[in-house]
C-alpha cells in the first residue's frame, strides 16, 4: 500500500477513513488480510491506533476477525447474499406498501436521501456514492415508521456496502441506475404502490445478480 498522508486530528477516525477509501476503491479486495505492521508503516501511526481503526470497521461489517487468520476484508458467502436479499425484499417492499400511511417526516427523509444520492453520483467519490445509495434504500424501509426495522435495514445494507461500491464503480450505466432510483422515488411519492413495488423488486433482483460472493 502506498503511504497515505493524514491529518493528525482524530487519528483513529482518520485511519479508518483512509482504510474505507482503500476498501471502496477496490485497492483492498474482499478476503484480503490486513497486516498491522504494514499499516503502521504506511500510515505512520501507532499499532494501537491501527487496531482501534480496524475495530471500527469490524463494527461496520467491512472487516472481519478470523481465528488464526487475523483481520480480513469482509467477503459474503452465497448463503449470506441469498439471506440478505431475502430480508431486503421483505423490508423494502413492505416500506413501499406503507407509503399510504407514512408520515410527512419519513417521506421528506426519503426525498432527501435521493437528493444526496444524486449529488454523490454527480460529483462524489466511491465511499459517498455507496453510502448515499445505501441510505436511500434504508429510507424506503423508514416509511414503515418503525425505528427497529429501519435499524435492521441499516445493518443489512451495511453488509452490502463493499458490493454496492464495486457494482457502482464497474457499472458503465451509473446514470441509468440513478434514473431507476429516481423513478422508484417518484412512484413512491405519488403513492403508486404497484408500480413502485414492481420497479423496486426488479431493481433488487438485478442488484443481487451483481453481488460477488465466495462459495460457502
Amino acid at each position: 500500500m502506498e503511504p497515505i498522508n493524514l491529518d493528525r486530528s482524530s487519528v483513529v477516525e482518520q485511519v479508518a477513513s483512509a482504510l474505507r477509501e482503500q476498501l471502496f476503491t477496490g485497492r483492498l479486495k474482499p478476503g484480503a488480510a490486513l497486516r498491522e505492521g504494514t499499516l503502521v508503516e504506511s500510515l505512520n501511526v501507532s499499532r494501537s491506533t491501527v487496531r482501534e481503526a480496524m475495530q471500527l470497521l469490524i463494527g461496520e461489517k467491512l472487516l472481519v476477525r478470523v481465528p488464526n487468520k487475523g483481520v480480513l476484508v469482509r467477503q459474503l458467502t452465497e448463503d449470506d447474499v441469498e439471506d440478505i436479499f431475502r430480508a431486503r425484499r421483505i423490508l423494502e417492499l413492505s416500506g413501499v406498501r406503507a407509503v399510504v400511511s407514512a408520515s410527512r417526516r419519513d417521506l421528506t427523509t426519503l426525498n432527501t436521501r435521493l437528493e444526496e444520492y444524486e449529488a454523490a453520483v454527480r460529483g462524489g467519490g466511491p465511499v459517498e456514492i455507496a453510502r448515499t445509495h445505501m441510505r436511500f434504500h434504508v429510507a424506503i424501509v423508514g416509511l414503515l415508521g418503525s425505528p427497529r426495522l429501519t435499524e435492521v435495514a441499516g445493518s443489512l445494507l451495511a453488509e452490502l456496502q463493499l458490493a454496492i461500491s464495486s457494482v457502482d464503480q464497474t457499472s458503465d450505466d451509473l446514470p441509468e441506475m440513478l434514473q431507476a432510483h429516481r423513478k422508484i422515488g417518484e412512484m413512491i411519492r405519488k403513492a403508486k404502490v404497484d408500480e413502485a413495488v414492481q420497479l423496486l423488486d426488479q431493481h433488487i433482483s438485478n442488484a443481487k445478480a451483481f453481488v460477488p460472493a465466495s462459495p460457502d
